[in-house]
């Protein structure tokens, strides 16, 4: 009997050849939509679950960042039995590595406790990393790095210099840091001589934020009650006058996706709301297939009504009609499935260009995946072939077998329903595409408050004052270079170097972000004083007694009147300084961030971004030659240059990545309703063949026919872009809230949306009905 089921069923499909490549096509493309998307979810709700302790690991985190102090770690530690072990990570980038004549830049160094190899699951290649590292001088690299510095030598016991300073010993191998991990670090450095690399005080420096902190925890904790614990114990260590600060614990499995509210982290993460909006899609996608298949295969069955009425008549019960139909769903969705893997496949490069991730297709070879996909592909194709199924079967054999038309008329609004379905879908993606790079374009011609066009930028020691002048007039002697300075941040990146500040006449001392600068950073940048003046080399105080504030920072320490000349004790460096300037509220974050209050003081010895200032014409070919220029007078550093423009850039990567996603999506949804929309305007057409030719004899012009049709189709794109408004309206209200600065919520964006779908279905639907207004209505009243 089953085996009769899957012939009669194959036999169907090549009989209606259309309709079948129709729906195998949109199934195919929904179906590997669906499963390029698991394979992002899968890869994103993975993150750090590769560690044996992960329920047991906590990050400490401040209320905007999860950075800390030294000697937090220990102090906690010590103080609550919640926490069974800690380790601390001080990550580094543009770190000089030097082994025997080969240099290199590195960007993922970190500084580290032993602990950290206890607590995470880093699989151990060569050597004993957990007790070797304990020693001063001694580091573990990846296996990537290894190979990098040692070739296929054996890493163990070389030396190599950082620096340009120390010698470290390798002690151990490890392999590659998971991609699925919140870091990947290349580089592990001890903290066993902290006290020759940091001063003998460091542990005591409660100031210097840039510690991140994990625990491993005990069985059995109250995390509410942890959290409150740790806020009163930093609050009753800290100065009486400083701030509250509320501190939580997180999970590492919860690192990767709920950490966007951090104004800076220890690398980009992602958003749960990005991958709650793309298995909507995927699922969404799955959908408008399937609704094209459900609304292809009941208007095919008009065709197959005699064929259903000599079954019924002949005993055939409801059930076995039913099942009939559901086998042919199986083989359509069974052949569109392994289409779907194919083209999976093919599309897997594209994906992961436009999604900035690297995902694999052996991440599909998991037995859980399999499973979830078979599992997937029956459920959906059952549920796709149920409707039709029994709908088709409870026909009346009598009725059908009286005309070939009765009784499926009813079912048409239910067609139109779903074409109406698939068009909110689509109405909603256009709009949210479109709110996506109207907000991407908000941010790319956003004034910031400094000139990042032609600025180049490089980190590496520049050694004492005099050898940094020597290179700074060897740059401004170049006809290409305009400005020269140094500074401890430029805009793009975060401002979490915080100190403490005080203005004259007030009690509580404020905390408040620091940039240490130079004379010529406000030049070089083409910021411009709104009061006052900048730091200028005619007035050599202002390297010792001079401080520059930006307007958010004049607000927020209360300074009455005119801030010009007033005085503010200063906590980095400790000094007593007067307000020679304010310059406007520059974006030194990104647009997900309000300006924050800053301070701006001249201090070399916290400078390590080199910024030059070059012609717009020439920026490429002095980008070398400047390069050239810092390699002569420091040839033991690797240099680097990067454009400005470009790293403002990668702070929206992610936005970027997720419009191109966004766009892409919303384009295969139109071509799959469209795909549906053409069958079932073919089906309407050939419904009422007979109806178009009375009406023409009757003298229904050809525009008039064309506009009745279109109007039945028209109707529903009205009332789905009713529906697929508010949801769309909502939905990007809730992504535009992460940012500060966002573009509104034009009503004409989701006018467009609907104007388009309109159009699209307008002109689909037009390339059918002109033809069946056109046909002679002698030919069309002969038709049956």
């Amino acid at each position: 009997m089953l085996k009769n089921y899957f012939k009669i069923a194959f036999a169907n499909l090549i009989k209606s050849r259309v309709y079948s490549l129709i729906s195998i096509s949109s199934l195919s493309i929904g179906l590997a939509v669906c499963i390029l998307l698991l394979l992002y979810v899968t890869q994103e709700l993975s993150y750090d679950r590769y560690n044996k302790k992960a329920d047991h690991i906590y990050r400490l985190c401040q209320e905007s960042h999860p950075f800390h102090a030294p000697g937090t770690a220990k102090l906690l530690a010590e103080n609550l039995p919640e926490i069974k072990n800690f380790a601390r990570i001080l990550s580094r980038d543009n770190i000089l590595v030097k082994f025997e004549n080969k240099l290199f830049k590195e960007n993922k160094v970190a500084w580290v406790d032993p602990k950290l190899f206890d607590i995470f699951s880093f699989e151990l290649v060569k050597g004993d990393a957990a007790t070797s590292i304990q020693q001063p001088a001694t580091a573990v690299l990846t296996e990537k790095t290894a190979r990098k510095y040692f070739g296929d030598e054996n890493a163990i016991g070389k030396i190599f210099n950082v620096g340009n300073e120390y010698d470290y010993t390798v002690v151990g191998v490890i392999k590659d840091i998971p991609q699925n991990s919140h870091f990947t670090f290349d580089l592990f450095l001890t903290f066993a001589d902290g006290d020759k690399l940091f001063g003998e005080d460091w542990m005591s420096n409660w100031g210097w934020w840039n510690f991140l902190v994990y625990f491993e925890m005990t069985d059995q904790f109250s995390k509410p009650d942890l959290e409150a614990k740790i806020t009163e114990l930093m609050k009753s260590h800290n100065s009486t006058d400083a701030p509250t600060i509320q501190y939580t614990v997180q999970n590492v499995k919860d690192i990767h996706l709920y950490s966007s509210h951090f104004l800076n982290d220890i690398q980009p993460q992602n958003s749960i709301t990005y991958v709650l909006i793309f298995s909507a899609i995927g699922i969404l996608i799955l959908l408008i297939a399937c609704f094209n298949y459900i609304n292809l295969l009941t208007a095919n069955a008009t065709t197959r009504v005699t064929e259903i009425g000599v079954r019924k008549a002949f005993g055939a019960s409801r059930i076995q009609l039913a099942m009939q139909y559901i086998s042919e769903s199986m083989i359509v969705f069974f052949i569109s499935f392994c289409i779907a893997l194919i083209l999976v496949r093919l599309s897997l490069p594209l994906f992961n260009e436009l999604s900035g991730k690297e995902l694999s297709f052996s991440i599909l070879m998991n037995s859980n995946i399999l499973i979830s996909l078979f599992g997937m592909m029956l459920v959906v194709s059952g549920l796709a072939g149920w409707y039709p199924a029994f709908v088709l079967s409870s026909y009346s054999p009598t009725k059908v077998l009286k005309s070939s038309k009765s009784g499926f008329g009813t079912g048409f609004q239910i067609k139109k329903i779903l074409v109406g379905a698939q068009f909110t879908i689509v109405i909603a993606l256009i709009a949210c595409a479109t709110v996506m790079l109207r907000q991407i374009n908000f941010i790319q011609k956003k004034d910031l408050g400094f000139e990042k066009e032609a600025v180049l930028t490089s980190i590496f020691n520049f050694g004492d004052e005099a050898k940094y002048n020597t290179l700074k007039r060897a740059l401004l002697k170049q006809s290409y270079v305009s400005s020269v300075s140094v500074a401890s941040r430029i805009p793009s990146g975060s401002l979490n170097n915080q100190g403490g500040i005080l203005p004259e006449g007030q009690t509580e001392v404020l905390v408040i972000p620091y940039v240490h600068v130079t004379f010529d950073y406000f030049r070089t940048l083409g910021i411009k004083p709104v009061q006052g003046r900048l730091f200028s080399d005619q007035f050599l105080t202002d390297a010792t007694e001079s401080i520059i504030l930006n307007q958010s920072a004049v607000a927020f320490l209360g300074l009455i009147g005119d801030p010009i000349g007033q005085t503010i004790k200063c906590g980095w460096p400790r000094s007593t300084r007067k307000v020679v300037g304010v310059i406007d509220d520059i974006h030194f974050e990104s647009l997900y961030n309000k300006v924050k209050p800053t301070v701006y003081v001249i201090e070399y010895k916290e400078a390590y971004h080199l910024i030059v200032k070059v012609k717009p014409s020439d920026v490429v070919n002095s980008k070398d030659a400047i390069t050239k220029v810092c390699q002569s007078i420091y040839p033991d550093e690797v240099i680097e240059f990067t454009i400005l423009d470009q790293i403002l850039e990668k702070n929206y990567q992610k936005e970027s990545k997720s419009f191109q996603l966004m766009g892409f999506f919303a384009a295969l949804a139109i071509f799959l309703a469209c795909m549906g929309l053409l069958g079932m305007a073919s089906f309407m057409m050939t419904s009422r063949t007979k109806e178009i030719g009375i009406r023409k004899v009757n003298g229904a012009t050809v525009l008039e026919i064309m506009q009745m049709l279109n109007m039945s189709f028209a109707k529903w794109i009205v009332i789905s872009f009713v529906i697929a408004t508010p949801i769309a309206y909502y939905g990007m209200n809730k992504w535009l809230e992460t940012f500060a600065y966002k573009t509104a919520l034009s009503w004409w964006i989701f006018a467009l949306a609907g104007f388009i779908s309109l159009v699209i279905v307008i002109i689909t639907v037009s390339s059918l009905t002109y033809k069946a207004a056109r046909r002679n209505p002698i030919e069309a009243l002969r038709y049956e």
